[in-house]
């Protein structure tokens, strides 16, 4: 390698770098606690950052289809109610979707839990009268009293509880009392601020655009300008890809669920399409959580239609898998499967459900990055081949 002033700066940034990595992982704890207290600083950006990723899709759609005739005005003060109509009317859908299904999956998930509390003891009992006989054919005689119905008292069961959340003195249940009331109003403050952030980046996304590439072009150089608005286009594309296939798919699956539950005449059909629905929006083990929940459901009402349940929707599950969200989705978010379940799993522990979310798209962009940087080097490798066939064949013929 030439000692030039360039390769001299290379050598000096890798330097820096690996001292500075290796001083990182010497002081590890301090290095966490100091990303732990700006994360929670810059946690409201973060949050609306992210919203405003989510609700960019249905601003978009609501302005290039709903809207259009806005748009297409030749009034100047109309043109400009496109951006806030959309955005309101983007808010107002995103909000009733929500309260929509807490409404119905809230009351149905109420009269499960409290249907299976009432059938505990009768449940208990059953195994008894299964598990006793058993026992007594191998000649093990051990008794299962504490699972006999007459052993379910509602007072041993609140005495119970009683012990498990005891507080030991006033200034444990205050301390307590505020932590937890601390936390709850930390999470909310935060998903109201990133709100707020989340409206005004919607509000203004195009002024904020030219503001961030008028600073990258006057500090960065043209360089990296260009593979920044690459890699900034390619995200964008697997996000929306991901989100508006991923919900799609979601409310399709939600869809064919409510009618197949209803066709099999299988309880809470309602409830159960709608947790399926809305558990399907979390990549690779959303459709299991939503499944397990659906049969728990059912199974109290009645054991039978929940295997019933659980072969249709295991069914259902197969046809989207094979046939449906592919064709939805396509080959624009298309990752190996294991890459997909790390990326959950990463941005699960990261940033829990947000995390679970944008961990795919997130992965996607990175995965495309990585094909086309391969793919760059592998050209750049065969022009070097051919250069240097070529230089050969010209000393050959030179001689």
């Amino acid at each position: 390698m030439e000692l030039n002033k360039q390769n001299i700066k290379k050598i000096i940034g890798i330097i820096t770098f690996a001292v500075a990595l290796l001083t990182a992982f010497q002081h590890f704890s301090v290095v966490i606690s100091i990303v732990s207290k700006i994360l929670a600083v810059i946690a409201p950006i973060i949050i609306g950052i992210c919203i405003a990723l989510i609700l960019n899709v249905p601003l978009r759609a609501l302005e290039k289809n709903v809207f259009k005739f806005i748009a297409n005005s030749k009034r100047k003060r109309v043109r400009k109610l496109l951006r806030p109509v959309s955005l309101i009317s983007t808010i107002i859908l995103a909000v009733g979707f929500i309260a929509i299904l807490m409404l119905i999956i809230l009351p149905q998930l109420k009269n499960a839990i409290v249907l299976l509390v009432s059938k505990i003891p009768y449940y208990a009992g059953r195994i008894v009268e299964f598990v006793e006989p058993i026992l007594h054919k191998y000649g093990i005689n051990y008794d299962l009293k504490f699972l006999r119905p007459e052993q379910f008292d509602i007072n041993k069961i609140q005495a119970m509880l009683s012990k498990i959340f005891a507080v030991k003195s006033s200034d444990e249940l205050i301390n307590t009392t505020v932590g937890v009331t601390s936390s709850v109003i930390s999470g909310v403050t935060n998903f109201a601020l990133g709100a707020v952030i989340a409206v005004y980046i919607l509000a203004r996304k195009e002024s904020i655009l030219k503001l961030t590439s008028r600073i990258m072009k006057a500090t960065l150089s043209e360089r990296f300008c260009v593979r920044l608005d690459r890699i900034v286009g390619v995200t964008e594309n697997s996000f929306s890809s991901f989100i508006t296939g991923q919900f799609t798919d979601s409310m399709l699956l939600g869809i064919l669920c409510f009618i197949g539950m209803s066709i099999l005449r299988l309880p809470s059909a309602a409830a159960v399409a709608a947790s399926i629905g809305i558990t399907a929006l979390i990549p690779v083990i959303g459709p299991f959580i939503g499944e397990a929940i659906g049969f728990i459901i059912i199974f109290i009402e009645s054991p039978l239609k929940a295997v019933f349940f659980l072969i249709f929707i295991l069914i259902l599950q197969a046809v989207d898998n094979n046939f449906i969200y592919p064709k939805i989705v396509g080959k624009s978010v298309g990752l190996p499967g294991l890459v997909v379940l790390i990326a959950v799993i990463i941005g699960g522990n990261i940033a829990g459900i947000i995390g679970i979310l944008l961990g795919v798209p997130l992965a996607s962009a990175i995965y495309i990055l990585l094909i086309d940087a391969l793919e760059e080097r592998e050209r750049k490798k065969e022009l070097k081949v051919q250069s240097e066939k070529s230089n050969t064949q010209n000393g050959e013929l030179g001689e």
